[in-house]
């Protein structure tokens, strides 16, 4: 837990796995999104959940679904990622939203809808952080 009483979603991947099973409260969703400055309709987008049904979840505090939980967690754990290369929450987002060659003109976030694009944006991570640029 977080000094806010927020799960750390930085932890190891057998706490995640038990954390994206059980369901991610939609409400640590919510304040990751005010930490990092994603909006409401950005972070329905990227949980493919429509803004409607993710409004009505916050509204009612529910936990997500595994595949709902499974793509929060992706997008937690890639942005602490970035973060930690990139310093700024500023930086970060605009990395993360900034059009990538070596994505194959994909911006981060679009990649990463599946667990080996986010494996494959965690690695140009590792590639830029060694000052192997690609």
């Amino acid at each position: 837990m977080t000094a806010k009483g927020q799960f750390d979603y930085s932890t190891d991947d057998r706490t995640l796995a038990g954390k994206v099973e059980e369901g991610v409260p939609v409400m640590d969703v919510v304040a990751f999104g005010r930490s990092s400055g994603f909006t409401l309709d950005e972070l329905a987008k990227l949980l493919r959940i429509p803004p409607r049904t993710y409004a009505r979840r916050v509204a009612t505090k529910t936990r997500l679904k595994i595949g709902e939980s499974d793509r929060a967690v992706r997008i937690m754990r890639l942005f602490d990622r970035a973060r930690r290369v990139f310093g700024t929450q500023a930086r970060t987002r605009q990395w993360l939203h900034r059009p990538l060659r070596v994505l194959g003109g994909r911006t981060p976030l679009d990649f990463a809808q599946t667990e080996p694009g986010a494996r494959e944006v965690e690695a140009v991570l590792d590639r830029f952080e060694d000052g192997t640029f690609s």
